[in-house]
């Protein structure tokens, strides 16, 4: 990527690319359940995890129309994930973009089910994309080991059942048990949504390793900027009113402090930005995105 690209602008294309094959890929028909994925999945959101698959895809000559089945498929999990955190036996969060929760707008048992239809479609539509049978079926593993009971649920389960546990802990074990939850509940499924391309377009094992690596510190950056924008952030920009705080969650914000929290936050933008290296020229347009991530506004 040449350095006088606006990356906003090329993050913008992209989204816009990723929108219009949502839309082709999500039910048309008019039942309550399809009206619900497509409300929750349509309402806006930077598409960065399928940005993600796309950009591992190219980084080893894949071509974005080759993976965008995949990189839907990610969106549909990543969607049924907020669905399910926002409701109130988990976050019970109201607003979601600025728009109403799906059970704010659908109900909770609508909510519930439209979220578990989005998680089984995921799995039919990564299969869609092109590439060798073996490819697929390893690009479908990861995706539900990164999002399954081992990763994205483990993190949401300590994050949301740990609630307001933490009062009196050494700071050691809060820090351990922040990296889990910064690892398992968000790094996770951006790590998947790079492999995912990757696997897809035939990487080597060694390249893996290199964007798993990077993925998981961009996914830490990424969690400590969302931590200190759930306090500080303008909330019309945030688009929720921010909850954190009012469910006791342990957080970089709440462990560490604002301050701490952001050279915490530099520290793995630096690793991520140091394991990303190895691909030359071709790392450039990775280190925008972790500079974009960890700078956003909202």
């Amino acid at each position: 990527m040449k350095k006088n690209v606006n990356f906003e602008k090329y993050l913008f294309q992209k989204a816009e690319y990723i929108n219009s094959a949502l839309k082709k890929f999500l039910p048309k028909d008019n039942s309550i359940i399809s009206q619900s994925m497509r409300y929750s999945v349509l309402s806006g959101g930077k598409r960065l995890r399928p940005i993600l698959v796309i950009l591992a895809a190219e980084l080893f000559d894949a071509k974005a129309e080759d993976v965008i089945p995949a990189a839907c498929a990610v969106e549909y999990l990543h969607t049924y994930s907020l669905v399910h955190d926002d409701l109130p036996a988990v976050d019970n969060d109201d607003l979601r973009r600025g728009m109403l929760t799906n059970h704010k707008k659908f109900g909770e048992a609508t909510a519930i089910l439209c979220g578990d239809a989005l998680l089984t479609e995921s799995f039919n539509l990564i299969t869609k994309s092109k590439s060798s049978e073996k490819n697929i079926n390893e690009a479908v593993r990861i995706l539900a080991d990164y999002s399954g009971y081992k990763g994205m649920i483990a993190g949401q389960s300590e994050d949301t059942i740990a609630n307001g546990v933490w009062s009196g802990k050494s700071e050691a074990l809060l820090e351990k048990k922040l990296n889990f939850i910064q690892v398992q509940k968000t790094a996770a499924l951006m790590v998947a949504s790079l492999k995912i391309g990757a696997v897809l377009a035939g990487a080597d094992k060694k390249s893996l390793k290199a964007l798993e690596i990077y993925g998981t510190d961009t996914g830490i950056a990424f969690q400590i900027t969302d931590d200190i924008l759930d306090v500080y952030a303008d909330k019309k920009l945030l688009g929720k009113k921010g909850s954190d705080v009012e469910n006791c969650k342990l957080t970089a914000l709440s462990l560490y402090g604002k301050r701490r929290a952001e050279k915490k936050a530099d520290e793995h933008i630096r690793r991520a930005k140091e394991a990303i290296a190895v691909f030359g020229d071709e790392s450039e347009i990775f280190i925008c995105f972790t500079d974009y991530i960890a700078g956003r506004a909202y």
